[in-house]
């Protein structure tokens, strides 16, 4: 009976993993954000402000709690307490042994890890949706159909950009030359998903990648730091013989 409990219960994180984390963005005169992971979706922006104005509420009490413990008399101060050996820095160990190309080299290393991690991210990002309707208006026709060109190629090139990094399942896009109007209108809508399980294995999969570096660095600068002790013992012993 208990592996039958078992099996439902890894059964229900598999299908809690499998589930995608939505985004939408949209903009319509007003800027709104939106996550959604199955049934539970809030506004991320309302929660924010909501936020703020909580703690713009609970600062006059931490500041009044401040006060009445600086009102307080003073306790004796504490004898303070031995400091622990600060655990080692690989980042300081390699600059110390290997100087500034080493520390470049370490650097080189990360910055094509965090890359990888990009490419992982965006390869299984999923474009569900992306909406643009686009009216240009400008002080004239022929600064109207400048401004249009410009607008076009911007767009057009950022969603090319996108293409190339992720998967759009569904693309509308609507820009035109307003003549009559007297200022640009936009409405945006962008529509985003990711599943946690892609995202969690493209996660351990740059951890390990990380580990491995750090595993590496320790072992070379270790293996420097006992060649460098013989050494010093080497040239000790050779001056007590002479």
């Amino acid at each position: 009976m208990w592996w039958i409990i078992l099996l439902i219960i890894f059964a229900l994180i598999f299908l809690f993993f499998w589930q995608s984390l939505h985004i939408v963005i949209s903009y319509d005169g007003e800027f709104k954000l939106i996550a959604g992971l199955g049934l539970i979706w809030l506004d991320v922006l309302k929660l924010f402000d909501k936020f703020i104005e909580n703690s713009k509420k609970d600062k006059p009490k931490k500041e009044k709690k401040e006060k009445d413990k600086e009102e307080k008399p003073k306790e004796e101060k504490k004898e303070p307490e031995e400091e622990q050996p600060a655990k080692p820095n690989v980042f300081k160990e390699v600059i110390e042994l290997r100087g500034f190309d080493g520390a470049i080299d370490l650097l080189s290393e990360f910055a094509s890890l965090l890359g990888k991690f990009g490419n992982g991210l965006a390869k299984h990002f999923v474009i569900r949706k992306i909406t643009v309707d686009y009216a240009v208006c400008g002080d004239d026709a022929a600064d109207t159909a400048i401004k249009f060109g410009a607008i076009s190629a911007s767009i057009f090139s950022l969603l090319g950009v996108i293409g190339s990094y992720s998967k759009i399942k569904k693309r509308n896009v609507n820009i035109t030359a307003d003549y009559t109007g007297s200022e640009d209108s936009q409405k945006v809508y962008i529509h985003m998903s990711y599943r946690l399980l892609s995202l969690i294995a493209v996660a351990l999969a740059a951890l390990k990648d990380f580990l491995q570096i750090m595993r590496r660095e320790k072992s070379i600068n270790a293996r420097i730091r006992a060649r460098s002790k013989a050494r010093q013992q080497k040239a000790v012993q050779e001056s007590v013989n002479s």
